[in-house]
């Protein structure tokens, strides 16, 4: 299957970065997540210091926000220059079979 660039919808752009940078950086944020545990002074959220079990539960609830954030400013740069390239020429995009 071939996909142009101009059939790609903003929307659905938006929900394949979101699943990609979520998912992705979730196993990231994890591992970081259980090293706070065992660092003391890990997290840092308002010039409050906190770490062990404390540390763990804030850095996973900072997760959604960090992987939302991201995945905004990602798809305002795509969506910026794939509307650019869309005015001059097209990309294609080949999937397997």
């Amino acid at each position: 299957m071939i996909i142009d660039s101009k059939d790609i919808s903003k929307k659905s752009l938006f929900t394949l970065l979101l699943a990609g940078i979520a998912m992705g950086s979730l196993f990231l944020w994890l591992l970081l997540s259980i090293l706070s545990i065992f660092v003391s002074g890990s997290v840092d959220i308002s010039f409050e210091v906190v770490s062990g079990l404390a540390g763990f539960t804030t850095s996973l609830l900072i997760w959604p926000f960090f992987a939302l954030i991201w995945t905004c400013l990602t798809w305002l740069f795509l969506t910026l220059g794939l509307s650019t390239i869309n005015r001059f020429t097209s990309l294609t995009l080949k999937t397997k079979d």
